[in-house]
């Protein structure tokens, strides 16, 4: 018998240019508002997930395209939307991250 568990396989995280280029703007407002810290490891912590269980947020809405699904997490101080293909086992982050209200982002 064989109890080794198998790792789970890594989703393909696809960011936008435009989404990169709003968190690099949203990490330089957010350092002088001594908030950097903090959207540093929230960006970290959301592509991690994205990366292994993408799931951890909440589905929005179906895509007309079958399997493909939009979804929104939240880490403190962020919200991100973002498209789980699971036929492809694929991430799309499309939209701009955003801050999370009163968070003073």
């Amino acid at each position: 018998m064989n109890d080794a568990v198998e790792a789970p396989i890594p989703y393909r995280v696809i960011y936008s240019e435009r989404v990169r280029s709003n968190l690099r703007e949203l990490h330089r407002g957010a350092a002088v508002r001594g908030l950097g810290d903090q959207v540093l490891d929230a960006v970290k912590q959301i592509d991690a997930r994205l990366r292994l269980y993408p799931q951890f947020g909440q589905p929005l809405r179906d895509l007309a395209t079958p399997g493909q699904t939009v979804w929104i997490g939240i880490v403190a101080p962020l919200v991100v939307q973002y498209v789980i293909d699971e036929a492809m086992h694929m991430v799309f982050v499309v939209a701009p991250f955003k801050g999370l209200q009163n968070s003073g982002l």
